[in-house]
């Protein structure tokens, strides 16, 4: 914008820019509408000091990109003929685009001999041409060697012209993919993506040389990793929390449509119904592969046995237990015999009906009321509406429980977080997360992201923390030096280990305690100075037992070797006479040994 001369058709519309001559709307089409608001606004506003990283273009991503310009031969022809020069084509520049989607032609590169000279002139010349008498603009792959690669190669050209033709849309684009995916066969058991499948059909669409020259090698092999295409749609990238990797996000949509442009149009029905998911209310039987008997052979049998449900499941060949559950599944209403009736009672057949509509578990009924499970089954063949009733108050029940159970969790719990409680509860927050999501989102305490800079402590004062290092070393050194005991070299290591200091000693970190490393320097001893020492508290060792000195007993109590000891034999002798102690007459450190 600060270059743009007066008059400029784009003279203070930075949007216009970003949206119509930039890629900021292809790296912000999977991303969450509020999030891709925010990011455009922000880049637009010049407050972005680094715009790859905002649209979430990490190092990784952008590591050996093809950062010259491309253009297409047909296209340059066409544009000498209608504007007089050529030009660059912005759906022609992302790194992974190497075909021209409307000629089918791949695209050239610019001079690699410019690119390399790297002068800032090179960036500003027109599409195919250079100031050097042999140019060099070769093509970006040599087409016809692998068919796969070359529709690869110009399917992901299509898919971001029509991007880029394109308003950054309203829609969330990601969680329409996301839902797409998992009607779409990829759907994990225990929710997410099947990863495993993806990288399967992903290799059928695109083969591994493509997958490989695009980054995704990792996707080919069959080990997990880390990066694998099931976490490229986690909840973070969904609310907005993340940006999408655009590349990654279109090999994903190649899997479930043809046309990028079309892909949340007839998903968002999908969606609505994949989150309106109802709770069975029961826990999973085995039913041994067994299918359910027909409706119709089921009305045709009765009615040949007069209602009477032993004979029918005797011409169906089936046991009496499951014909009549069969029944109950279909909504077949099967009258209750008067004799059963009468053997039940009327007000015990009044109670269990009760029971059943306010979801009562069968088995308290039947051992409440002592009934048998043949006899509730018979009640509710009576009354069909009461197995729906049982069925709407069981999960309602069961929506209570796990309900209380969170909120008993943090009542008793109130500093614990969403994954403590994952980890304690698990039955109840997976039922929870399955069929009561939004609820569970709302009540669980808000995630810790960060946490390191939450609990980040106060700004460090580095001159006063250097101030008080300064006086632990020099009380160190004033312990050392006063003590009754064995002598302790005092090494620069010691004394900024003692004061708390020893990050000086890092490259990195030395700035922080310069006066702590200088007073450590000036106090710390040297060899010759700790021998001295060492010596000295020996011989006042000697001065307490008032025996004359011996160079082997004197080696032992100093505990330093005799060639030390005679190299030190000047500072033996003064000492010696300052205490007044004699030597023994044999004693190589006797001044009359000379």
């Amino acid at each position: 914008m600060s270059i743009l001369p007066p008059g400029h058709p784009w003279e203070g519309a930075p949007e216009r820019i970003a949206q119509d001559h930039t890629l900021i709307p292809l790296f912000l089409h999977f991303a969450h509408p509020k999030r891709a608001a925010d990011t455009l606004t922000t880049i637009t506003a010049g407050a972005s000091t680094n715009p790859e990283a905002t649209l979430g273009i990490t190092v990784t991503q952008s590591r050996n990109q093809l950062h010259a310009g491309k253009y297409c031969p047909d296209c340059f022809a066409q544009d000498l003929k209608t504007l007089g020069f050529p030009v660059f084509y912005r759906q022609h520049q992302p790194p992974f685009v190497r075909m021209c989607a409307a000629h089918a032609r791949p695209l050239h590169s610019s001079c690699v001999r410019c690119q390399s000279t790297r002068k800032a002139v090179s960036m500003w010349q027109v599409a195919g041409r250079c100031g050097c008498s042999d140019p060099l603009l070769p093509p970006m792959f040599e087409i016809g060697h692998d068919a796969l690669t070359a529709a690869g190669w110009l399917w992901l050209s299509q898919q971001v012209s029509a991007i880029l033709a394109a308003p950054i849309p309203s829609e969330p684009t990601a969680a329409h993919l996301f839902a797409a995916l998992r009607n779409g066969g990829f759907a994990a058991v225990r929710g997410g993506l099947n990863s495993a499948a993806m990288m399967q059909a992903l290799f059928d669409h695109f083969g591994e040389p493509l997958l490989r020259e695009l980054g995704a090698g990792c996707w080919c092999g069959s080990q997990p990793c880390k990066h694998r295409p099931g976490r490229m749609l986690t909840r973070s990238a969904l609310d907005g929390r993340r940006i999408p990797n655009v590349l990654r996000m279109l090999l994903l949509t190649r899997l479930i449509t043809h046309d990028v442009a079309t892909l949340w149009k007839p998903i968002a029905v999908e969606h609505e119904q994949r989150m309106d998911k109802q709770p069975t209310g029961y826990g999973q039987r085995s039913s041994n592969g067994r299918t359910h008997l027909d409706a119709r052979a089921i009305s045709s049998a009765l009615n040949c046995a007069e209602g009477k449900i032993t004979v029918a499941a005797q011409r169906l060949g089936v046991h009496a237990y499951v014909l009549a559950s069969d029944m109950r599944h279909h909504g077949i209403r099967l009258p209750l015999r008067p004799a059963s009736a009468k053997r039940l009672g009327a007000e015990r057949l009044a109670t269990v009906r009760s029971a059943l509509s306010q979801g009562m578990p069968k088995n308290e009924i039947a051992r409440q009321f002592d009934v048998s499970e043949w006899s509730i089954l018979l009640i509710e063949l009576d009354k069909p509406e009461l197995g729906t009733a049982h069925r709407e108050a069981t999960i309602a029940r069961q929506r209570e429980k796990h309900r209380e159970a969170l909120h008993s969790f943090f009542r008793s719990n109130p500093s614990k977080t969403r994954n403590d409680f994952a980890t304690s509860h698990v039955g109840t927050y997976d039922w929870l997360r399955e069929y009561d999501r939004n609820w569970l989102d709302s009540n669980l305490p808000a995630p810790i992201r960060n946490g390191h800079n939450e609990t980040r402590g106060t700004r460090k004062e580095w001159h006063q923390l250097d101030q008080d290092a300064v006086l632990c070393i020099r009380d160190t050194v004033h312990e050392e030096m006063t003590k009754n005991d064995r002598p302790t070299r005092l090494t620069p290591t010691r004394l900024l280990s003692t004061a708390g200091a020893l990050s000086v000693l890092s490259r990195n970190t030395q700035h922080h305690y310069p006066h702590a490393k200088a007073e450590a320097e000036k106090l710390a001893e040297t060899r010759d100075q700790f021998r001295k020492r060492t010596i000295r508290w020996a011989l006042h060792k000697y001065a307490v037992q008032r025996i004359p000195i011996s160079i082997n007993q004197l080696r032992r109590v100093a505990r330093l070797p005799a060639r030390q000891l005679i190299e030190q034999r000047d500072c033996v002798i003064e000492v010696a006479a300052e205490l007044g102690l004699t030597f023994d007459g044999r004693c190589s450190l006797a001044p009359w040994n000379n």
